[in-house]
């Protein structure tokens, strides 16, 4: 397949700019592969729960169907849950602002289903395009991925453990995923690596980039009060929106939870253990020697070298100093400048004949001519510092942890497959708790959020709703919750989602249609107070006056200042210049009030052209053009796709 050639669309428009814009720069200047490494893993754990990327059977119900590919429900389910998860998280940072009708289920549940086409409908380009990824290129990214190492090497265990609670039912399924990954990281270089910017684009973003603007802005305030719903209305989107209004999935969960330090108190400490382990620690403890040396390289001709080593130590016995004789006749170049100083050295760091030499010295006493392999050596201890031995008293609390620590690792993952075996071997996790003598602990109902401890944690969630879980009534394979907890969880009790009654959310339905018809009315008055400051009909002062707030003036603000929100300052750079007068637009705000801005002034610094010389702007513009020339790739291989939705 002849991948289409897109056309290039340039970067010149203010609006695609923010305050974030320098570090999209410095994104895009990053290595693809590098990109590939932190993208794989984030996607992968954001399929938590997932069985397999590719577990497609004819049997499932499906979401979408792709060029033959079957995208199931089970896929979409979880892939909205945890946008919805990340969504929340961000809008809650608003605080007061934050208002659930701000998540629109089905406009989510839209993009989701869509990402998953795309990523589908790009995979089949991608191996139509023959891309190809070998395995040891595989095998490199797996060996170098943190998540996967314990104490900086890879771990076969805790790469198995990770990816089962990722929910990927084999290494083939994981290696199938990165494979997927890299090939579609490929695809999307292609466009990225060949795209340029030239001179003029450049100087265009830098003039964009380092403009400051002038304005005035008043808040107009939602008022919620002044709007009314009607029973008719509320009986009338309860009918047409029934979905919408269904009790949430819940379970009551079991789970059994093992901690590494619940077996401190397990394991006892041999004395003979810790007396050779003390041992061996005071073996470490050294005394340091500092080390200065003169050499006197033979060059064919070791009686002439030792000669003048000798006439050399004859002149220090009679007091000349050694670091001055050093810098005058050392051959050394690392250390001649330093007056010979070698600085503390260790045991078997340099030439033994040398070593012998140096710790038979007392300090501040100059050796005879010792020969190595380099030549003739004077060999001058400077200093002599004693080691500091603890006794064994002194060091047992530290030497009994590490001992305990030991004994602990071996012992909790013995515990730890024994769970993993009992909770595979059991029909609920009553044995697994007797045996391993932990309690069993009950929580819910839960929703598919989560809850509070151990159901707080997604994996936990994921296992539960999962079908082997949920469907089959089966205790979870092993979950790790961090490196040192793991946990099997077990579904005591299903509560089915049921159509809730109008009388049970008919206080719901008001507070959405009050706060939607507000947001409705505020866009429509701030239209309309915008059209009188533009026809002159009314004036800045009467304006406030009619709100009863004032306009708050902002001078010189650039793109990144941080005493303007964000939403605010993205709306403001986004209105035309004005032209003698001043220019008036009007924005809603994050909780659905609405801004009034008077645009007054744009300035641009004198040395902003310069700028453009910086290879940053160049970077950014190359790597838009590259997303939006793939962008259009990706909606022309859609638009050839047989592709159904469910």
């Amino acid at each position: 397949m002849t991948l289409p050639r897109c056309p290039a669309r340039r970067v010149t428009d203010q609006k695609n700019f923010g305050g974030t814009m320098l570090q999209n720069m410095r994104d895009k200047a990053q290595s693809w592969v590098a990109k590939v490494i932190v993208g794989v893993i984030v996607l992968v754990f954001a399929m938590t729960g997932w069985e397999s990327i590719s577990r497609f059977t004819s049997n499932e119900q499906k979401a979408a169907e792709v060029n033959g590919t079957v995208i199931s429900t089970a896929e979409l389910e979880q892939a909205v849950s945890q946008q919805r998860r990340q969504l929340s998280q961000q809008l809650q940072q608003l605080g007061e602002q934050f208002d659930p009708d701000m998540i629109d289920e089905q406009v989510l549940r839209r993009s989701v289903l869509q990402g998953l086409i795309d990523r589908a409908v790009l995979l089949d380009a991608a191996r139509d395009a023959d891309l190809r990824v070998s395995e040891q290129m595989i095998d490199q990214m797996l060996l170098n991925t943190p998540d996967f190492q314990v104490n900086g090497q890879f771990d076969a265990n805790r790469f198995d453990v990770v990816i089962r609670n990722m929910g990927m039912s084999s290494r083939m399924a994981f290696r199938e995923l990165v494979r997927q990954e890299l090939m579609l990281a490929q695809l999307r270089n292609g466009f990225q690596a060949t795209a340029f910017a030239t001179p003029r684009e450049r100087e265009q973003l830098a003039l964009l980039e380092n403009q400051s603007r002038d304005f005035a802005v008043v808040r107009m305030e939602l008022d919620r009060d002044a709007v009314s719903v009607s029973d008719e209305r509320i009986e009338q989107f309860y009918k047409d929106n029934l979905s919408d209004f269904m009790s949430p999935e819940q379970v009551v969960l079991e789970t059994l939870t093992l901690s590494r330090s619940d077996f401190f108190d397990e394991v006892e400490v041999d004395e003979s253990a810790l007396e050779a382990m003390y041992q061996r620690e005071i073996g470490n403890l050294a005394e340091q020697r500092r080390a200065s040396h003169i050499l006197f390289q033979v060059d064919g001709d070791e009686a002439a070298a030792r000669e003048q080593a000798e006439a050399v130590k004859a002149r220090i016995d009679a007091g000349e100093d050694f670091a001055e004789l050093a810098r005058e006749f050392s051959q050394d170049p690392g250390t001649r400048n330093r007056g010979g100083d070698l600085g503390y050295v260790e045991r078997d760091s340099f030439d033994p004949a040398f070593e012998d030499a140096l710790y038979a010295l007392a300090e501040n006493q100059v050796s005879e001519p010792v020969l190595s392999e380099f030549g003739y050596h004077l060999i001058k201890l400077t200093k002599l510092q004693s080691a500091d031995v603890p006794t064994l008293e002194e060091m047992r609390p530290t030497l009994e942890q590490e001992l305990k620590s030991e004994q602990v690792a071996r012992r909790f993952v013995e515990a730890s497959q024994e769970l993993a075996n009992l909770a595979y071997e059991s029909p609920d996790l009553s044995e697994p708790a007797r045996a391993l003598n932990v309690e069993l602990e009950t929580h819910g109902p839960l929703e598919r959020s989560g809850g509070e401890g151990i159901t707080a944690n997604p994996r936990v969630m994921a296992a539960a709703f999962s079908e082997e879980v949920l469907l089959d009534r089966r205790n979870s394979q092993l979950i790790e919750l961090d490196a040192d907890t793991v946990a099997v969880v077990r579904v005591k009790e299903h509560i089915a989602s049921e159509q809730r009654s109008l009388d049970e959310v008919r206080s719901e339905i008001a507070d959405r249609l009050q706060y939607q018809l507000a947001v409705e009315q505020a866009e429509q008055r701030a239209g309309e107070l915008v059209d009188g400051l533009r026809s002159g009909d009314l004036t800045a002062e009467a304006l406030a006056e009619q709100l009863g707030s004032e306009w708050n003036l902002h001078e010189a603000v650039g793109r990144n200042d941080r005493d303007v929100p964000q939403a605010l300052l993205r709306q403001v750079f986004t209105m035309p210049r004005p032209d003698g007068a001043p220019v008036y637009g009007h924005f809603r705000q994050p909780d659905g009030s609405q801004w009034i801005v008077e645009l007054r002034g744009v300035s641009i610094p004198e040395e902003a052209a310069a700028q453009a010389q910086e290879p940053m702007y160049g970077y950014y513009i190359a790597g838009q053009t590259g997303e939006q020339d793939f962008a259009a790739l990706r909606e022309a291989l859609e638009k050839d796709a047989d592709v159904e939705r469910y």
